[in-house]
């Protein structure tokens, strides 16, 4: 599994990609990656792109953790956060991380890119997109 990320201090996004199986460990060390990026700002966007996960190990219980402010969440509640999910399994799995969260309506979830980076008020950036 692989998490990326990458940062547009200009557009003010985080651009996260999901590749494989998401598990605890890699959910983790993403996060304490992101927080430790110099470029990172906990009030910047982030569009994550589950265009290639392919599930989660990811226990309920852990998933009822991170949508309720996990100790250590790095963005700021006001942070406008979209999810890119394609395929109906990550869309669904998605959805229901979204209906856990408290603060929700900053959380949204897309079949596709251009929808996502409209909720975001963001340019479609395609350079920055897919490199």
């Amino acid at each position: 599994m692989t998490v990326t990320h990458r940062i547009d201090p200009h557009l003010r996004l985080v651009r996260t990609q999901v590749e494989g199986r998401l598990t605890l460990e890699d959910a983790l060390a993403h996060a304490y990656t992101l927080k430790t990026d110099p470029l990172f700002q906990p009030d910047y966007s982030e569009l994550v792109d589950l265009t290639g996960f392919t599930g989660s190990d990811l226990p309920p219980e852990a998933m009822q953790a991170f949508a309720n402010d996990l100790p250590g969440e790095i963005f700021s509640p006001h942070a406008r956060r979209a999810i890119v999910a394609p395929a109906e399994s990550a869309f669904d799995l998605s959805r229901q991380y979204r209906n856990m969260r408290r603060n929700a309506e900053s959380f949204q979830v897309f079949h596709s890119m251009d929808e996502a980076m409209h909720w975001l008020g963001v340019a479609q950036n395609k350079t920055m997109l897919f490199e």
